[in-house]
């Protein structure tokens, strides 16, 4: 019984534990005239001694790295992952993401778009795994300040 105890008060530190593998960067404030596009690098780092699994893992049953945003005042037109590195762990070849990396999102500013400071917000989420296991799949907010011009 006591032992059952102990472990109810240690899981929300066991969960705590399964968080924050990476750390998630947006860019500086990305500045757009309305009809037009503009890039945007997301930076991420993953901490050491875990890894991501790419945006295209090799197994269907992977969890890969997505970043979307939500809508708002400019459209996501698309996401540019890094080359994804192959490691070996166990006797499987997973394709990965470690150290740090960036994603390359292209934003379409609406043409009714309101001109002006706003900010767009977005997810991130992922797989962060170590050599021996892989913890839980985790989503990171992400937020990036925007400024709509006229044309």
């Amino acid at each position: 019984m006591l032992r059952f105890f102990a472990c109810a008060l240690l899981l929300p530190l066991c969960s705590l534990g399964q968080q924050n593998k990476l750390i998630v960067k947006p860019g500086q404030t990305l500045t757009v005239k309305r009809g037009e596009t503009a890039k945007e690098s997301t930076t991420v780092s993953v901490l050491p001694g875990f890894h991501v699994n790419s945006d295209k893992p090799k197994d269907e049953f992977l969890i890969p790295l997505k970043l979307t945003w939500n809508p708002g005042p400019l459209q996501a037109i698309s996401a540019r992952y890094p080359k994804s590195e192959d490691i070996k762990v166990g006797n499987q070849i997973l394709a990965v993401f470690t150290g740090s990396f960036n994603i390359e999102t292209q934003f379409k500013a609406l043409p009714q778009a309101p001109v002006g400071p706003a900010t767009i917000t977005g997810k991130l989420r992922y797989q962060a795994c170590n050599n021996e296991m892989c913890f839980r799949p985790s989503t990171a907010e992400v937020s990036l300040p925007v400024v709509v011009e006229a044309q």
